[in-house]
């Protein structure tokens, strides 16, 4: 038997492309919420490292926090994509965030069910509009130019 995963995409964010979906359609054991966008630093700094984790542990604790409302386990993998190395003022850098939650096993929601997509659009906003943007230091672009 093969995995068929399927993806459905959001319009959340004017500068953000969003999207969620799982890998396996059939037992749908998890769910997967993508972000991404193309960021550019308003300044310099030695040390980008210290933000982007400041960026993933923010994401982490709303993920989190945001869980407990839904038909997802409190269990999620962040993994945000965002290169430290060649950062500069005036140069976007591509980020890109992927979350991993997993379904309750009593739960076997489709996958543009309102139960599934409205908590994951709710956290996807969370995310862009608490953590991200809110950051005073970056743009964010749609595109590298």
């Amino acid at each position: 038997m093969t995995k068929q995963g399927r993806e459905v995409k959001t319009e959340i964010s004017d500068v953000f492309r969003t999207s969620y979906g799982t890998v396996d359609v059939s037992t749908m054991k998890s769910v997967y919420l993508n972000l991404s966008s193309w960021i550019e630093p308003l300044y310099d700094n030695d040390n980008w490292e210290r933000t982007i984790n400041k960026f993933r542990y923010s994401i982490d604790n709303i993920i989190h926090r945001e869980l407990k409302e839904t038909i997802l386990k409190n269990k999620a993998i962040v993994d945000l994509d965002l290169r430290s190395s060649g950062m500069r003022m005036g140069k976007r850098s591509f980020m890109r965030c992927e979350v991993t939650m997993f379904i309750e096993h009593k739960h076997k929601p489709e996958i543009k069910s309102k139960k599934l997509s409205e908590p994951l659009n709710h956290m996807t906003n969370m995310i862009i509009n608490e953590t991200l943007i809110p950051v005073e230091g970056f743009k964010f672009h749609r595109t590298k130019k």
